[in-house]
């Protein structure tokens, strides 16, 4: 048999402190399985959006992200890792990371020639500077708007492939402590200017400007 959302009723869940609907899939069996192998109580859910979708919750996040943070996508530079691997060198705390280390949806560099003559040129992190971003894909444009800087955890500690712990959350917090939060990337939100189609592909090498 097969699981229907209209049939099952929705539970409050908590994503990183805000509260959401979600629905427990896969019965105990799944919840034993994922509890066992995690070393952790817990369950398989999926997002419930209902019949108002996307409808702004108590807390002003948007329902239809599903279980996203602020926003749905996560931007990242290039230039921000490069300036974190300096910190973890000189500071003897191990190997150095890489851009999988924070599950970004998006990751860019700068071309030297772009940044000449501005102020991004001097920063470690030019995406704290960028309000809005273009991306062109085929004669089509993609703007995002900023929504905030994200806020790490212990989670970016963990070496993604050989899930080992590192000091990635430490070496962070010498420079990007701000208002008792350790800040690295910035959450982008918006929508195509494709008037034929609702789909925009991202792909490697796209151009993107930043403003």
């Amino acid at each position: 048999s097969t699981n229907n959302d209209e049939s099952i009723h929705p539970e409050d869940v908590q994503v990183c402190g805000v509260l959401c609907k979600g629905t427990i899939w896969g019965g105990r069996k799944a919840s034993f399985w994922f509890s066992s192998f995690l070393g952790v109580r817990c369950w398989l859910a999926r997002h419930h959006v209902g019949k108002t979708k996307a409808a702004l919750s108590r807390n002003g996040r948007d329902d239809g992200l599903a279980y996203s943070n602020e926003a749905s996508l996560l931007l990242l530079s290039q230039n921000a890792i490069t300036a974190l691997n300096r910190v973890i060198s000189s500071q003897g705390w191990g190997k150095q990371v890489v851009s999988r280390h924070f599950r970004p949806n998006i990751v860019v560099s700068s071309s030297s020639d772009a940044q000449k003559d501005t102020e991004q040129q001097v920063t470690s992190n030019p995406e704290d500077l960028w309000q809005k971003i273009c991306i062109k894909n085929e004669g089509n444009t993609l703007e995002l708007n900023a929504i905030g800087k994200c806020a790490r955890c212990q989670m970016v500690d963990i070496d993604p492939d050989s899930g080992m712990k590192g000091n990635t959350l430490r070496a962070l917090a010498e420079y990007r402590r701000e208002r008792g939060k350790i800040l690295f990337g910035t959450f982008f939100s918006g929508n195509s200017k494709n008037e034929t189609s609702d789909v925009f592909w991202i792909e490697e090498g796209n151009e993107v400007r930043a403003r």
